[in-house]
């Protein structure tokens, strides 16, 4: 999975996110859109200079990291799906909200990498029935998907640290699209707004 990230995580983008995300600061979520859109053609630019065929390259869906139900009462809102949801209606992609996280994992800011990746491991799940009809819509409408060869999907979330949540997400996607189109392969890639 490549990643690819907006900005460092430093103190002032640590500033707008917790702003954004702990206060509801919602004026802020233009700027962070934009900031992720910037680091979107940063990654296509980047994929069509290194891949065969890359010309036309193009992702299928964007894909958001779901928060947990109790993050979601708390701020009322799941950042990275609003971001996605922004990106997405910019670049006139679908947006899957096809990932659910299956426990309550606590604050990843607060654990060391090891425990991130334990806390991680086996978190999300891919609902396999909404693959299914998404990718029936993309062939259907003659996209990429529609080659048995491959789907592109573009994970995105607000900040990559160790990376264990993105290849957590990603398990829970390829497991769901194994299900879903056993002969169809599929690429994942990660979009953040910063890395730490």
């Amino acid at each position: 999975m490549i990643n690819r990230s907006a900005v460092r995580y430093d103190a002032t983008i640590r500033e707008w996110l917790a702003l954004y995300k702990y206060r509801g600061n919602e004026a802020l979520e233009p700027l962070l859109g934009a900031i992720l859109h910037i680091a979107y053609r940063g990654l296509r630019a980047q994929l069509t200079r290194n891949g065969p065929g890359a010309a036309s390259l193009r992702f299928d869906a964007m894909v958001p990291v779901p928060v947990s139900e109790l993050r979601l009462l708390e701020r009322g809102f799941n950042q990275a799906e609003r971001l996605a949801a922004h990106l997405a209606a910019a670049e006139n992609l679908p947006l899957w909200d096809v990932l659910r996280r299956v426990r309550h994992s606590g604050k990843q800011s607060n654990k060391t990498r090891g425990a991130r990746m334990r806390d991680t491991r086996h978190l999300f799940a891919a609902d396999v029935s909404f693959m299914t009809s998404r990718l029936q819509q993309l062939r259907e409408r003659g996209s990429a998907a529609a080659d048995p060869a491959g789907c592109r999907l573009l994970l995105i979330d607000d900040i990559y640290t160790t990376g264990s949540t993105a290849n957590a997400c990603a398990e829970a996607l390829l497991i769901a699209m194994k299900k879903a189109a056993p002969a169809m392969t599929v690429e994942i890639y990660c979009l953040t707004v910063a890395r730490s």
